[in-house]
């Protein structure tokens, strides 16, 4: 029961993280880097209880954020002349398309908002307009608004201190987090956990099991407290031959739903198929 209190607590933040409104070049970066920071730590105490997709929530939204500026610094740098190829400028930078940024956590605003950034200092008002709407109507987008405008004033020599400074703050993610990219498409549909577990069941209708897969992982991380997400990914990677993620996620959903209907079948079932193959086993033995 205490567990169960934790999670909700830690949760209740999930789907808004709140930053106030940026007065200050300072004061911008310093409110997103403090939004990496809480996004970290949740992320660790998720992972040392074992409830990797949590984890992967908050870790992703980290890097997700981190990342997108320090894309955006690489953009205003390349826009200034800086480097003989982009390629060569964000030689040691991880992800440096928006659409890998988003799929880090499709919940997280700031790939469109600093995708936008850089329509907007290029005079692409549609554009900017199109990718800053999108950033606007996620859920977590910052009641103060987000503006990173200074970016494109700041010299040649900050933006390289900065560019460091964010992949610094990059790289100390990674060291906790391995993402898998799965090509899965960015929308500001993606954002709705109730968008991808509809998703991933329709795959599962149409016995796509693999496929279904990967939305239901991005449903369950968006959205943890929603049963049948677990059910659905249960369901995916059981009918996928994938007993082991299966099991996986049958342990953490339990965590969050431990009198569920659908997920103490699963578990039956999946008890009833490991002692199956155990059994297999020890005859062909």
């Amino acid at each position: 029961m205490l567990l169960l209190c934790m999670i909700v607590f830690l949760l209740s933040g999930c789907d808004a993280f709140q930053q106030p409104g940026s007065n200050s070049q300072q004061d911008a970066e310093k409110d997103l880097l403090k939004t990496v920071d809480v996004c970290i730590s949740q992320g660790q105490r998720f992972q040392n209880l074992l409830m990797d997709e949590t984890a992967a929530y908050f870790y992703g939204f980290a890097g997700s954020a981190v990342g997108s500026m320090r894309l955006a610094v690489e953009r205003i740098l390349w826009l200034k002349g800086e480097g003989d190829s982009f390629d060569a400028l964000t030689a040691g930078s991880r992800y440096t398309d928006w659409d890998t940024l988003g799929e880090l956590c499709f919940a997280s605003p700031y790939p469109y908002y600093f995708e936008g950034l850089l329509y907007d200092v290029q005079g692409m008002e549609k554009e900017a307009g199109e990718a800053y709407s999108r950033a606007s109507i996620m859920t977590n987008f910052p009641d103060g608004g987000l503006d990173f405008y200074y970016l494109k004033d700041m010299s040649v020599t900050d933006l390289y201190a900065l560019r460091d400074k964010l992949r610094a703050t990059e790289n100390g993610i990674y060291e906790y987090y391995s993402p898998v990219i799965y090509g899965y498409k960015r929308s500001v549909y993606a954002s709705s956990a109730e968008y991808l577990l509809l998703d991933a069941y329709e795959l599962l209708e149409h016995e796509s099991y693999e496929a279904a897969m990967v939305p239901a992982r991005y449903g369950i991380r968006q959205n943890p407290k929603i049963e049948d997400g677990w059910v659905i990914a249960v369901t995916a990677a059981m009918y996928a031959n994938e007993p082991y993620q299966a099991a996986k996620w049958l342990e953490e959903g339990l965590k969050y739903f431990p009198e569920s209907e659908g997920l103490g079948i699963l578990r039956k079932a999946l008890t009833d198929i490991s002692a199956g193959a155990g059994a297999e086993g020890g005859v062909n033995g």
